[in-house]
């Protein structure tokens, strides 16, 4: 039980340090679209997935932290980093 709740947690801080640079990756495509979009309704549909990209970001690094916070906290599995 001990491995299976270190194995979730190190996955946990892997996404919590992954998530950002995916982000940041999407945001800069994202950018890039937005500048050299000459159709109004392109633009539009960039600063949509600006949003989508911004709250999908927001969920996933959440997400990770609740459960390497939540297999911290878990009756008897506590103390593993």
């Amino acid at each position: 039980m001990q491995e299976t709740a270190t194995l979730i947690n190190s996955i946990a801080k892997d996404v919590q340090s992954l998530a950002p640079a995916v982000a940041g990756i999407a945001l800069v495509i994202i950018g890039l679209v937005w500048m050299f979009a000459k159709d109004p309704n392109k633009k539009e549909g960039a600063q949509q997935w600006l949003t989508n990209v911004g709250i999908g970001f927001m969920i996933v690094y959440l997400a990770a932290t609740l459960v390497a916070w939540g297999t911290a906290k878990v009756a008897g599995l506590g103390g593993f980093s």
